[in-house]
């Protein structure tokens, strides 16, 4: 078949580009013929692309001009083109809302849409108007696949994101000291971070978490894979914030750039000098630095909302950090039809953009779950091997992909 994809470049080192590559590679390898529609990417179309450790990525990469984001004043037309037996689209359904998709013709494609949710309380605001456009709407996690039928009664499919398992793998522990060493870590217990440094991840709770956390465990270090100057953070920056905490010699950055991620391979050494993983956001869509992490058969402590139960704790992966204050407030008023949603969401959370209620997990719980992790070795290892095998099991790319095959021929 031809296949339109529109999803973020692949020059750039985003969630949506990793999972989109991966899906791109998969349907090539399958004999699929790919048009790879190019978000964020303002160039001259491409035949292809060779990055920096040689991997070439082959097929026609389509740019916009910087007036044209999501491609919505030139989608219709480039469809007309390449008359494509499927257009799948990797973006958050806001994006596509506020360009105007709802009124865009995307014959003669029948169209796909890989979806994330990442608040509780429903889709952002107005937004499942565009599951009801797409023909064949997937959910990324189980958690959007259920909120979009108890709130608006659609029934969605759903693949989960995943991973190559053979470039994700933990490491003997005579390499992971090396690695350790190599980032001046050696000898310490290291709590690790990969996260985009933007406001919904919430990276201030981490670092209070880390204040608490390093008067109850001496050698315990935060590693950050992440640009501690991205454009894209908040009022604040994280260099500053460990500065006003004293954190500045129990903080290690990883030494990457927003602008260039890293090769897969040092990914995975990041992964493997980890000694537990740690993500405070506020909400996920799905979480692919969640299963990297349980791949390389880390233990993980996430924020206890939206989709990182169903990765973490229902995997037997890790721990969850409680939401701030939804054990104290009274909410009697709820009648028995009340969903687990506006319970949760009620208190602990912001109602941020798009109305979507964002999570504010418990500074105190955090710094207590790594401590349990601490000291409990033989549990975290245990954690640790569970992730792994989940991994294999239900993330594995080749699993994933089987998905998609089985939409696309209609078989599933």
């Amino acid at each position: 078949m031809r296949i339109c994809i529109l999803s973020d470049s692949p020059t750039i080192p985003t969630g949506y580009r990793n999972q989109a590559t991966q899906l791109v590679k998969h349907l090539k390898k399958k004999g699929h013929e790919i048009i790879y529609f190019a978000n964020g990417y303002t160039g001259s179309d491409l035949d292809k692309i060779t990055f920096a450790g040689g991997e070439t990525f082959e097929m026609p990469i389509i740019g916009h001009d910087g007036n044209n984001a999501y491609f919505h004043k030139t989608m219709s037309m480039l469809l007309k083109k390449y008359q494509p037996d499927w257009f799948i689209i990797l973006l958050d359904t806001f994006m596509l809302f506020q360009t105007g998709f709802l009124n865009i013709d995307t014959s003669p494609a029948k169209t796909m849409f890989w979806f994330p949710s990442d608040g509780g309380g429903g889709m952002p605001k107005q937004c499942e108007a565009i599951l009801k456009k797409i023909d064949v709407p997937v959910a990324m996690a189980r958690f959007g696949q259920k909120q979009v039928k108890d709130y608006y009664n659609i029934d969605v499919e759903h693949i989960p994101h995943g991973l190559d398992v053979k470039s994700f793998f933990p490491l003997p522990k005579e390499q992971r000291d090396k690695i350790k060493a190599r980032y001046g870590m050696q000898g310490k217990y290291v709590i690790g971070v990969v996260a985009r440094n933007q406001p919904r991840k919430n990276l201030d709770r981490t670092i209070k978490s880390m204040r608490l956390i390093a008067d109850l465990i001496p050698n315990a270090v935060l590693f950050l894979h992440l640009d501690p100057h991205d454009p894209a953070q908040g009022a604040w920056t994280i260099p500053n914030l460990v500065k006003k905490y004293n954190l500045e010699n129990r903080v290690v950055y990883s030494g990457m750039s927003c602008f260039q991620g890293f090769p897969q391979s040092e990914m995975n050494n990041v992964y493997n000098a980890m000694d537990c993983f740690l993500l405070t956001t506020s909400g996920e869509g799905f979480g692919v630095p969640i299963i990297e992490a349980m791949a390389c058969q880390i233990p993980v402590i996430a924020t206890d909302y939206t989709t990182t139960p169903e990765l973490v704790l229902q995997n037997n992966a890790g721990l969850g950090i409680k939401l701030s204050g939804v054990n104290t407030v009274d909410l009697d008023f709820f009648d028995e039809n009340a969903k687990d949603y506006d319970i949760k969401v009620f208190d602990g959370t912001l109602t941020g953009s798009w109305e979507v209620e964002r999570g504010f997990c418990s500074i105190q719980h955090c710094a207590e779950q790594v401590k349990w992790l601490y000291d409990h070795p033989e549990e975290a290892e245990k954690m640790g091997q569970n992730g792994r095998a989940a991994v294999l099991e239900k993330y594995d790319f080749e699993v994933v992909g089987k998905q998609f095959e089985e939409l696309l021929n209609g078989t599933n």
